[in-house]
């Protein structure tokens, strides 16, 4: 393989993480703080629009002719199990699951067998030096 293929075949190296400590401080200002009256109005819900209509219930009655409808024939066929052709009236090939001998004899590449090996997670360790929280 090539260069290239070689450099793109290798894993991303990841810093571990977590990138921000669960629990960080919150300022005495931000604690006392006090909503606004235009805050207030933002955050309230809009209306619901002339005509919506909300969910129906669960459990409502059914029509007379939906109890006496009956079903027609291809109606009937269609809700039926698939017929399948089995195994001894097919033209069924042995040697359809064989492996074949270089399958047998061929070995694994070491990315392959790098690829297969369980990720390895230890402890959860921050690397932040301060401890101020991270705001995206």
């Amino acid at each position: 393989p090539s260069e290239r293929i070689e450099q793109l075949a290798e894993a991303k190296k990841r810093p571990a993480g977590p990138f921000r400590e669960p629990e960080w401080p919150v300022s005495a200002k931000a604690k006392k703080a006090q909503v606004s009256e235009r805050v207030r109005e933002l955050a309230r819900s809009k209306g619901l629009v002339e005509g919506f209509q909300g969910n129906r219930d669960v459990q409502w009655n059914v029509s007379k002719s939906a109890k006496q409808a009956v079903a027609t024939r291809r109606i009937e066929e269609l809700s039926g199990p698939i017929q399948r052709k089995s195994m001894d009236h097919l033209q069924f090939n042995p040697d359809a699951f064989k492996v074949s001998e270089a399958a047998l004899t061929s070995g694994i590449t070491e990315r392959i067998e790098e690829l297969a090996q369980p990720i390895m997670r230890g402890p959860v360790v921050s690397l932040r030096k301060n401890k101020s929280p991270n705001i995206f």
